[in-house]
């Protein structure tokens, strides 16, 4: 016997709340579809939550480590791991506790889904049909190709999550934020980290000049830092495993006690029979138009499945879109350029609001570019923090259209950039506004007062 719903979500984190929420408020019977694990999403569960948990910690104890540079000396600071892992979990479950309550609060269908006909799933053993669905499963990690990687044995930034002993040595697979962020509390754990790169440049999809300032920091941590890298296999050898990787022709063993593995993740499509629905993916994600509709008319899908940033603001806004355009006589089309917004959390930090350089440059836009470093601002020179820089990139039209800052606070700084662009400010504007000083934030007026410069950088 079928249960009947107008909108069936399939996926209970982020963007799947985001999407039964908004369909509740429309007054659509919706029916949330959550897998066998625990409740709460990956943000709250694996994600975005504990690991700032366990890296602010990290983060912490370089503040006190550099501290003397101040004239403060902290004497022999260190991690207390098992109590940094116990704290953790209690904020997990402090997280995880509220957002179970929230998604119980919807009918709940537990267990995977697996799509049986065009308008009806299967969950275990109920046959759930409905008007309208969301697919919003979200990610997962893919491991690489990498002969022998298997039997050597690795963990994931998951497991990454519960280590109360830190490995001696460690070798971490991909240098993206994650890859880079765990390298960092890592070694300020004490581990001897190597980190292993394709490219020629750690987290690619950021603009060089940032990416730079981090590999710098990176090194000061001690982390040997191996780019334009290949691992051609790994093996298990005593206690150890040994990675044979190339680079530039030459081929080199590293020994490390433990492996990573960082890899980016994939849309998790598997096992839900797409082609049964009638459901299109293209590169491996699930394929929709810029309503966020798949091929089949009936089904949207939404958050990390789709193949944009997995992050939770922009899972949230597509979870919510998608629900309203299921329903809308009229649907919106998706602006996610708005929600480009994005943080790497090591120390320097990476904030980016907006476009990137390297992001218009393969759309092709004619823009200018300035920046400006954090050597000429007082509060940054007397706090320690005056290594990195503030980029604002601008439309023919002078409005900004993209900020991205490296340096110690950029994340909470670069929320006055996600402000300005959202509101359409010019650099004129920007440079009248008042700022506070001594404030990092000084730093926006000086670089938009760059513009008036004949100087001109053209992204184009």
């Amino acid at each position: 016997m079928s249960e009947r719903y107008d909108l069936c979500v399939i996926g209970a984190g982020s963007a799947g709340f985001a999407a039964a929420e908004a369909a509740r408020a429309l007054g659509k019977r919706t029916l949330l579809v959550s897998g066998p694990g625990d409740l709460g999403g990956t943000c709250i569960l694996r994600g975005c939550m504990p690991a700032k948990a366990l890296l602010s910690s990290t983060e912490r104890l370089g503040e006190i480590e550099t501290a003397g540079a101040l004239g403060v000396q902290a004497g022999n600071a260190h991690v207390d791991l098992p109590a940094l892992i116990a704290r953790k979990r209690e904020l997990v479950d402090y997280f995880a506790e509220d957002r179970a309550e929230e998604l119980e609060s919807f009918p709940l269908a537990r267990g995977s889904a697996r799509f049986i006909a065009r308008d009806a799933i299967v969950v275990e053993d109920r046959r759930i049909e409905a008007e309208r669905f969301v697919i919003a499963t979200g990610s997962t990690i893919a491991p690489p190709p990498i002969q022998g990687l298997a039997e050597c044995g690795y963990f994931t930034s998951d497991g990454a999550l519960e280590i109360t002993r830190a490995p001696r040595t460690l070798a971490i697979v991909g240098a993206g934020p994650v890859g880079c962020e765990f390298a960092q509390y890592f070694a300020r754990l004490g581990t001897r980290v190597t980190l292993f790169q394709r490219e020629p440049d750690i987290l690619r999809n950021e603009d060089a000049d940032l990416a730079r300032v981090v590999a710098v920091a990176l090194r000061a941590d001690g982390i040997d830092l191996r780019t334009d890298t290949e691992i051609r296999r790994c093996t298990k050898d005593g206690g150890e495993c040994a990675l044979v990787a190339s680079t530039g022709g030459r081929t080199f063993e590293t020994r490390v006690e433990q492996i990573m593995l960082a890899s980016e993740r994939i849309p998790q499509v598997a096992n839900l029979a797409l082609d049964v629905a009638g459901v299109a993916t293209r590169n491996g994600a699930v394929a929709v138009d810029r309503f966020l509709r798949t091929t089949n008319d009936a089904i949207f899908a939404a958050g990390d499945v789709i193949g944009r940033r997995n992050l939770v603001h922009v899972a949230v806004y597509g979870g919510n879109l998608a629900a309203s355009n299921a329903f809308a006589g009229e649907p919106a089309g998706a602006d996610f350029d708005r929600y480009e917004a994005h943080a790497v959390y090591t120390q320097p930090q990476i904030g980016v609001a907006g476009l990137t350089e390297l992001l218009c440059r393969a759309r092709g836009l004619a823009v200018r570019v300035r920046t400006h470093s954090f050597r000429d601002i007082g509060k940054a020179l007397v706090s320690d923090s005056a290594e990195g820089f503030v980029k604002m990139i601008v439309g023919p039209d002078d409005r900004i259209v993209g900020v991205a800052i490296v340096g110690d606070g950029a994340i909470d700084l670069i929320g006055e950039a996600i402000a300005l662009i959202d509101a359409g400010r010019t650099t004129r504007q920007v440079a009248e506004m008042p700022h506070l000083h001594p404030t990092m934030g000084e730093i926006y007026a000086l670089v938009a007062e760059g513009f008036a410069t004949p100087q001109t950088s053209c992204a184009s």
